[in-house]
């Protein structure tokens, strides 16, 4: 996969999803927090300005903690979530807030038996191949399965699935591969 489509999570992130789910889970929240974590997370990957804010320490601690106020305000995030950014600003860790929302993302997923698949492809899919694909992977994983789809032309054709660990790689570069490796063993 492209580094960008993955993000690191700290430990320190991790935790703070933990301790975000279950309060979260604990007053009912669950799905508005995430909501409101999933909109924060896509403004941040939209906005160099909100990027530059969270990642820089030429901000203070203070400007930081100002303006995730205001844009949690500006937005109708919920109380928790908004308190949630602040503490991680208070706190210096603004730079793992979007580790958090991918730790948060996971357990969230887990909480509600749901699970994850990636596929890739050299062109992008039709709607009709997507849902069919969905149906296949529900049918063989027994739940729900959220697919996300990249496209890849080096892959030329054919698709590569991921299914957490799980890799199957039924793409022509692939085959390509295994026969230069059999040509030179021969």
């Amino acid at each position: 996969m492209p580094a960008s489509s993955v993000t690191q999570t700290s430990e320190a992130a991790q935790r703070y999803a933990r301790a975000l789910f279950e309060l979260a889970q604990e007053k009912g929240a669950l799905a508005a927090v995430y909501k409101d974590f999933k909109a924060f997370a896509e403004s941040v990957k939209t906005s160099k300005d909100l990027t530059k804010l969270l990642d820089s320490p030429a901000f203070s601690r203070e400007t930081k903690v100002g303006a995730l106020a205001a844009l949690a305000k500006k937005a109708g995030y919920s109380p928790i979530f908004s308190k949630f950014v602040g503490v991680m600003a208070t706190n210096g860790r603004s730079k793992d807030i979007l580790g958090a929302e991918a730790a948060f993302d996971q357990l969230y997923a887990k909480q509600r038996g749901v699970k994850r698949a990636v596929v890739r492809t050299a062109r992008p899919m039709s709607d009709a191949e997507r849902k069919r694909i969905e149906g296949m992977l529900a049918k063989i994983a027994g739940g729900e399965i959220e697919l996300s789809s990249e496209v890849e032309p080096s892959l030329i054709g054919g698709i590569q699935l991921r299914i957490g660990s799980t890799l199957v790689d039924a793409s022509v570069a692939a085959k390509l591969d295994k026969m230069n490796t059999a040509m030179k063993g021969a």
